[in-house]
């Protein structure tokens, strides 16, 4: 015996809920611009939306627009931490929405024009892409822009998708950890980079050493690289304790939360007493450092909000409407590990 479907909500059905017309619902629904709605219907056509499960219809939208519905979504390699998981959250709330769907994509290919994301895109299976925490080179950026492939950056810098863009997100966070660097006296500073076979890049070394050399020129840094291409976990660690046992330092300086954590492993296993002998500040935004005892010095930011915010941009961009302007707010989140 078959079980009869459920009947799907319309956008008839929130037209009537709201008791506003259908054609209302449909321009908050489609995000349509130039169309006169006040802010607050706007809010209770979304918020009656998600009361009553609504689910647009992608398939017929598919058809009608000649779009995929879906967009790609690229993760760098901290994709398990818990800041990943909350800008993912505001895409995915945006999209449901909207009536996009989420396909998750990698970069495991060697050369830039044979991406996952780039396959995908090219054979019409995503309609654009948006990358979180991604150290993407500026190369690929080009490559990205010349196929002329709609996408979106997240990450610490904010959300961008040109290097002429103004970053002041990341920068406003560095400022503040070499600011608390100067006040709290930690003048020898070392910096952790990951080194993946021939790939050394890392747009917040050079960040923080602009700064820490323009706003704190007593302090002396260094840069500590490590081969972390077909090392294990265990192996890196043993790496991060001989390093801070053989370069006598104040402060370790992390550029993302899974170095973070194990920089932070070496320290404790080294010497756990408070102060620490050898404190750490992680240039990345991150919930798990709240989940560890000393907490990490890290940067606090709208992660949820900065999702959404791409999220409806990459889809105005898709309807051929201008992107919207708008800035985050960022404070560095001081730790134990830096008491």
């Amino acid at each position: 015996m078959s079980v009869p479907r459920k009947k799907s909500v319309t956008a008839k059905d929130i037209a009537n809920a709201c008791g506003i017309s259908q054609a209302t619902v449909s321009y908050v629904i489609n995000n349509k611009e130039g169309k006169k709605i006040s802010e607050a219907t706007r809010r209770l056509v979304l918020e009656t939306a998600k009361k009553l499960n609504y689910v647009p219809n992608s398939t017929a939208r598919s058809m009608r627009t000649n779009r995929a519905m879906s967009i790609g979504v690229v993760s760098g390699r901290n994709n398990l931490s818990i800041g990943f998981s909350h800008v993912l959250r505001g895409i995915k709330d945006f999209l449901d929405t909207a009536g996009y769907s989420i396909t998750l994509l990698n970069d495991d290919s060697q050369e830039e024009n044979q991406h996952e994301y780039v396959r995908y895109y090219r054979s019409a299976r995503v309609d654009g892409l948006l990358f979180l925490f991604y150290e993407m080179e500026d190369s690929t950026m080009e490559m990205l822009h010349r196929e002329k492939i709609p996408f979106f950056l997240v990450d610490e810098s904010g959300v961008w998708c040109s290097p002429d863009q103004q970053h002041t997100l990341l920068e406003d966070g560095i400022s503040q950890a070499v600011a608390l660097c100067r006040k709290k006296g930690f003048q020898r500073l070392c910096f952790f980079s990951m080194l993946r076979g021939e790939t050394l890049f890392s747009r917040k070394w050079g960040l923080f050493s602009c700064t820490l050399e323009r706003e704190y020129p007593e302090a002396e840094l260094t840069r500590c690289i490590f081969q972390a291409q077909g090392a294990s976990v265990q192996e890196l660690c043993r790496q991060f304790r001989e390093t801070i046992d053989q370069n006598p330092v104040d402060a370790i300086i992390t550029p993302n939360p899974r170095v973070g954590w194990m920089a932070q492993s070496a320290i404790l296993e080294k010497e756990f007493s408070i102060p620490f002998p050898v404190r750490h500040i992680c240039l990345a935004a991150s919930g798990m450092f709240s989940l560890i005892y000393p907490t990490v010095t890290c940067l606090d930011m709208p992660l949820e909000e900065m999702g959404e915010y791409a999220a409806r941009q990459i889809v105005r961009v898709l309807s051929g409407l201008p992107i919207q302007e708008h800035s985050f707010g960022c404070v560095l989140k001081e730790g134990v590990s830096t008491l």
